[in-house]
């Protein structure tokens, strides 16, 4: 609606204003400041036209500036004045309308002061006697009736010169108002004042003029009233509460996404920006059992101990240590309340999703014992049927057994002893597992060593048709004799039970990039079924047979893999099946670490003091 671009005006050698540019759209209200002299009313009466400009142009919408007062009315722009001037000789009716009067409100007193009446009440005012003279009016009233003047020509731009330096609390109120309501109908707006609460208020946009040049535009949503009053002084925008207020939106943003866990870090950086401090100066303790009536900042030599005060009491500390001594100022003690409710908020947060990991590990672990429960009533019962059974056969005292059924009766109740005990093996190597706690013994190894255990562990028989072929020599690894043994034995046993006689597993390994051993474990059987595939080492999912245990092993051998570092997989080849393990040679860790070497928590001197 109005844009300036270039402006300048000159008096003789004086520059009043330079190189201004500007541009106000339809429904809003731009606010320019500066201190008496730095260019404000010039500006405003080169775009009212009571003054021609020496450079640059003005446009009115997409028309250029017509110049006079009264072309620049016609155009849509009215003017509102600091010192305002009405006929002094004409009453509150008489300067309301004078120039618009109608042909009967000219030859009908009464009806040109029911239409003023009219007008006032609309707009708000409260000027009662539209009879009296204007010279009888308050300076309030003035400037209310001036603004009506001007807002009753329906302009398109509206300029206002300090219009209420002399009005009153409840007076300026009316005008805000009418000023906002003006900015709703679409008229742009620009108002040239002083009062920071004003144009905080009003302005979308605020431009600090200084010697005749914008020095600075700034948007107070996103600033503070001392940036504007730094800048009125010479300073610049970026002071110290445009920083506080920048720090602590980044703060918000911040804590709304990072984990609960960081949140006292992100505050305790943020503090000791806004207080320029080292970050090692100031920390946050937690106090579990810190008086509930501890609520004001204590001052103990250099350093200061600011409560955290949540719903339950005193719930932290936060302790900053200072060079220089002496109680917190009034601002400083408005920053330390301010983050310390931040830092309320975080522990509180905290706590509440530490509450919740507890509850889903309780779950979990709830979960766990019901699936343990579960799978070991059904999977024992047949093993120990059949050894009642054959027990109770053996006992019975009315029935002579032969000796050829009595080592048939024994022979079937040790194997399905050896069966229960590699069950009851299965279950609770599993249980660890899903629960995180199997231990494990990490030492140096020999990889030939393990995989002639787990050889000697198959059925009689079936230990020649293992092939073991490493390519080079393979050195000794960091891993768990037993449970990689454990890890081959599950393998082997899969391959030869689940095969036709006859069926060979051929075992390779060799060393790879990256510090890592390969052992592939392939067989020339019948490979597994396409619907199993997919869900090969899924223990909740178990594809079993006659000659089965849990339907574990597999599941028990990843989870052996995983704590090594290591990865398994099942590789797509046909016919038969192979699986393809990594496990790095040499693990980060490689020297034991002594047992109970928890090592404790650091104490700073400032957590001692308080």
């Amino acid at each position: 609606m109005l844009e300036v671009s270039g402006l300048g005006v000159e008096f003789g050698s004086v520059t009043a204003i330079e190189g201004i540019d500007l541009r106000v759209s339809g429904g809003e209200i731009v606010a320019v400041t500066g201190e008496p002299g730095a260019g404000k009313t010039a500006l405003l009466r080169c775009i009212c036209g009571d003054l021609t400009p020496t450079a640059g142009a003005i446009r009115i919408g997409s028309q250029p500036l017509a110049s006079g007062l009264r072309a620049a009315e016609r155009q849509g722009v009215a003017v509102v004045w600091q010192d305002v001037t009405l006929c002094e000789t004409l009453d509150v009716a008489g300067n309301l309308l004078l120039g618009h009067e109608t042909r009967e409100q000219t030859l009908s007193p009464t009806r040109l002061y029911e239409h003023a009446r009219e007008v006032l009440a609309d707009l708000g005012i409260p000027i009662a006697n539209v009879m009296q003279q204007a010279s009888a009016l308050s300076s309030g009233q003035r400037g209310l009736l001036a603004l009506a003047m001007a807002l009753i020509r329906g302009p398109r731009v509206l300029l206002l010169d300090e219009p209420t330096a002399a009005m009153g609390v409840s007076e300026t109120a009316t005008f805000e108002g009418l000023l906002e309501r003006a900015r709703s109908s679409g008229v742009a707006l620009l108002l040239a004042t002083r009062d920071v609460g004003q144009m905080f208020r009003l302005a979308s946009r605020v431009l600090v003029l200084r010697h005749g040049r914008v020095v600075a535009e700034i948007e107070p949503q996103d600033s503070h009233p001392d940036d504007v009053a730094a800048l009125l002084a010479g300073g610049t925008v970026d002071g110290s509460a445009r920083r506080q207020l920048t720090r602590l939106h980044g703060l918000a943003d911040n804590l709304a996404v990072a984990d609960p866990s960081s949140g006292l870090t992100l505050i305790a950086s943020a503090l000791a920006a806004a207080l320029g401090v080292d970050r090692g100066r100031v920390d946050v303790i937690r106090a579990e059992s810190a008086p509930a009536s501890t609520e004001r900042v204590i001052v103990a030599e250099r350093t200061w101990l600011v409560p955290v005060v949540g719903p339950g009491g005193t719930s932290a500390v936060i302790a900053i240590e200072r060079e220089d001594t002496g109680p917190p100022t009034r601002d400083e003690l408005d920053l330390l309340g301010l983050y310390a409710g931040y830092a309320a908020a975080a522990l509180e947060r905290r706590d509440i999703e530490q509450a919740q990991r507890e509850a889903a590990a309780m779950r979990h672990s709830r979960e766990l014992q019901r699936q343990f429960l579960s799978r070991l009533s059904h999977e024992l019962r047949t093993p120990l049927t059949a050894i009642r059974g054959y027990a109770s056969s053996l006992m019975a005292p009315d029935i002579v057994w032969d000796q050829e059924s009595q080592r048939r009766f024994l022979e079937t109740i040790a194997t399905e002893s050896a069966r229960l005990g590699r069950l009851v093996d299965d279950l609770l190597d599993f249980s660890a597992i899903d629960s995180g706690l199997m231990r494990m013994q990490f030492d140096w190894c020999e990889l030939d060593l393990v995989i002639e255990a787990a050889v000697a562990c198959l059925p009689e028989g079936s230990q020649p048709l293992v092939d073991f072929s490493p390519e080079g020599a393979i050195p000794a690894i960091w891993a768990d004799h037993d449970r990689l043994e454990q890890v081959f034995v599950n393998l082997l046993t899969n391959a030869v039970r689940h095969n036709p006689a006859g069926t060979r597993v051929r075992i390779q390994a060799r060393t790879i990039t990256d510090g890592q051993l390969e052992v592939i474990v392939a067989d020339d059987g019948v490979g597994l079924p396409a619907e199993l595939r997919s869900a090969t080492f899924d223990s909740t999912r178990r594809h079993r047979s006659n000659t089965s245990g849990a339907g574990l092993g597999l599941s028990i051998a990843r989870g052996i893999v995983v704590a090594h570092h290591g990865t398994i997989a099942l590789m797509d080849t046909s016919p038969g099946t192979s699986f393809r393990i990594t496990i790095p040679l040499e693990a980060a860790e490689a020297a034991p670490e002594p047992e109970d070497s928890t090592p404790a928590a650091p104490v700073s001197e400032v957590a001692a003091r308080a």
